[in-house]
């Protein structure tokens, strides 16, 4: 499988993920030669969405987990901003981590 259809199949099931958690407003970047995410606080994001009155970055990625200074990044970026920041990785045939806790145990269930 190339590359951007593994991208696409990790959006479509982020997008899924989000929608079932009451996430909203869910947009994605586009991505091009020249420009690939959204660059915040030294931060890449993939797409913006909202849930209750919350601003939400998120990046999406495909059997990749954040590191744990990512992680801390994006935790003081949170709390700085008062927004929430989501490291989504969809692991082939076993379904969702959001910032490196497992949410989804099967891809069916999605």
């Amino acid at each position: 499988m190339n590359k951007m259809a593994k991208m696409s199949r990790s959006n479509v099931k982020s997008r899924k993920w989000m929608e079932k958690n009451d996430y909203k407003d869910i947009h994605f970047f586009p991505h091009t030669r020249f420009i690939k995410d959204l660059h915040f606080q030294n931060l890449e994001f993939d797409g913006i969405a909202s849930r209750g009155t919350k601003l939400v970055l998120f990046q999406c990625k495909t059997n990749c987990r954040a590191t744990k200074k990512t992680m801390e990044q994006y935790r003081e970026v949170s709390e700085r901003f008062g927004i929430e920041c989501l490291w989504i990785n969809a692991i082939d045939r076993k379904g969702v981590e959001v910032n490196n806790v497992k949410t989804c145990p099967a891809l069916h269930s999605l």
